[in-house]
């Protein structure tokens, strides 16, 4: 078991530098200084320790998008990552835990897909670079921000023991059944889009071993076995699943519809164009990836295709070398999207994409994302190819090491993941902020919208003492389509507007109406002016509205009992 040990330390070692700049301070830094994407799981993570020791419902919160409330599962939300590091959140907070959930990502998933391709290449080091290039692929890279995509430990995983219950069959089905439906339920508690591209690349494999051997449909014994282990896997995952698919299909806030409506694709030239990413870029291929809609994802490099294209000329007559050859192509098609683009103009070329893009579930899924299944069979085959030159020994053991460095090296990342410092205003750390009731609703500035999120991890920061109108998250529109943030109204318009360098609006007779309204329909108790940009337009504006000035505290302005100053007539109106 030491290699296994040695591999794992090695693995979240690399992901620790990978994330240097973050842990020069893990509870006040981190990516996106907390804002953006980062804010969205930084609350998520915080949210379910909450709701654990408050005795809340774990995939519905109603402290964002305050009256109606979030539902998390139609959200990136995290919650057996929460669920299982809540001592840590309760303890350093829900930043550090952001951090931690970083480096296992990227460590952990390079160490289950060094354990998967280990099960068909004896070697070690071949299995570890080609667990290097899934876990720290630039396709997992690219999704720092996101980590109900790159905590992708438990994709190859699952395609291991579908491959055990299609292939080998050497366990019961008693047992790998199961196991695959607690892996799979398991992966809808973590990301339930990974879920479905893992399922998607699983039937495609189920096809591709089909098609290579027709005859292993005539065993009835095989066959027998196969549906006995997926049927056990559909119903342990389905017990698992049964709740949180209630909640998001037959529960409040369900959205109905595509919630990834913009086509993010891979552009063909992406596969050996190294972005800004990529250490070996430069300015003209950095520039030209800029264009690309899936952006730095796909690629794999010139070195690393020319070793894979040798390997499947070289031992095509392998049926591993044929499977995984014809996954990795399958992947990187289905990668491209509906459409082939090519140095980021769309053709009229159709891809087997296309009719997927309008199924239920599978819509909402980016396909560019599905880059990461790409990487994960280029480092399967790698490996296959450097465990066969090594074993020949001699001067293939050196020339194995040379391709392996040739290969890895245009993978570099140009630099470790920037971080910032978490700019949290000791408001919502200290004492003061039990100013607030618990529970609560407090209007906090700048309004949290896809623009600018850090409201909510000041929210996180408090131990989610209050709850807020507004939120980066997926919510239904009124025809009940998904929308991101929260549905607009004078309010949000004239806080988004403020917050984008407008004037602010002039405060007619009708406008105090309808922010008096506004406010009134989300309960607002308090009014919370943080650090951001426009402060002083801001202020200036709640002040004529609200018809007082603010009181200052430890780095915020804070209106108590916040009612908006209406002219006379208004509040018989």
């Amino acid at each position: 078991m030491w290699p296994q040990a040695l591999f794992l330390l090695a693995f979240l070692g690399l992901a620790v530098l990978l994330y240097a700049p973050a842990w020069s301070s893990p509870t006040t830094t981190t990516v996106r200084g907390g804002d953006g994407d980062a804010a969205i799981e930084i609350w998520f993570l915080r949210w379910l320790p909450y709701a654990l020791e408050h005795g809340r419902d774990l995939l519905f919160s109603d402290h964002l998008n305050v009256p109606h409330g979030v539902n998390l599962m139609w959200n990136a939300s995290l919650p057996l990552l929460g669920f299982a590091l809540a001592p840590l959140t309760s303890r350093w907070g829900p930043v550090l835990t952001f951090n931690v959930v970083l480096v296992l990502a990227n460590g952990l998933s390079a160490w289950a897909a060094y354990l998967a391709i280990r099960r068909h290449v004896p070697g070690h080091l071949a299995a570890g670079v080609g667990g290097l290039v899934f876990g720290f692929s630039p396709a997992m890279r690219g999704q720092s921000n996101h980590p109900h995509i790159s905590f992708a430990v438990l994709a190859p995983l699952m395609l291991l023991a579908v491959d055990e219950i299609l292939v080998r069959q050497r366990r019961p089905p008693w047992l790998v059944g199961p196991l695959l439906g607690l892996l799979a339920g398991c992966q809808l508690l973590i990301g339930e889009e990974l879920l479905a591209a893992t399922v998607l690349v699983a039937v495609l494999l189920l096809l591709v071993l089909v098609a290579s051997n027709p005859r292993a449909l005539l065993d009835r014994r095989r066959v027998a076995h196969a549906l006995v282990a997926f049927a056990l896997a559909a119903l342990v995952g389905g017990l698992i699943a049964a709740k949180p698919l209630r909640v998001q299909f037959a529960g409040p806030q369900r959205v109905h519809g595509d919630i990834t409506r913009t086509n993010y694709a891979n552009d063909l030239l992406g596969f050996v164009t190294p972005g800004a990413a990529q250490r070996l870029s430069s300015r003209r291929s950095a520039e030209l990836v800029r264009e690309f809609a899936g952006g730095n994802a796909a690629y794999l490099g010139a070195p690393l295709l020319l070793v894979l294209l040798v390997l499947v000329v070289r031992w095509w007559r392998w049926p591993l070398v044929r499977v995984g050859a014809a996954m990795l192509l399958l992947a990187a098609v289905f990668s491209m999207g509906p459409a082939l683009q090519v140095g980021g103009r769309e053709t009229t070329a159709w891809l087997p994409w296309a009719p997927f893009q309008h199924l239920p579930v599978i819509a909402n899924l980016i396909s560019s994302r599905l880059a990461m299944f790409t990487a994960l069979f280029a480092g399967l085959l790698l490996a296959v190819f450097l465990d066969a030159v090594w074993r020949g020994g001699g001067w293939r053991r050196p020339a194995a090491v040379a391709v392996a460095v040739a290969v890895l090296l245009p993978l570099l990342p140009a630099a470790p993941v920037p971080a910032r410092k978490v700019d949290i205003p000791p408001f919502f750390t200290a004492g003061a902020v039990r100013r607030l009731p618990e529970g609560s609703v407090a209007l906090v500035l700048p309004f949290a919208n896809r623009r600018v999120a850090k409201a909510m991890t000041w929210q996180a920061e408090a131990g989610m003492r209050f709850r807020m109108p507004g939120g980066y998250v997926i919510v239904p529109a009124r025809d009940g389509r998904p929308r991101f943030d929260t549905n607009p109204n004078t309010a949000t318009r004239a806080f988004g507007a403020i917050q984008r360098g407008l004037p602010a609006p002039e405060l007619t007779g009708g406008r105090r109406r309808a922010l008096a309204a506004n406010l009134k329909g989300w309960g607002v108790d308090v009014v919370v002016v943080g650090p951001m940009e426009h402060q002083d337009t801001m202020l200036r504006f709640l002040t004529d509205l609200l018809g007082r000035r603010p009181v200052p505290v430890d780095g915020v302005y804070l209106w108590q009992d916040a009612k908006v100053r209406l002219p006379p007539g208004s509040a018989r109106t």
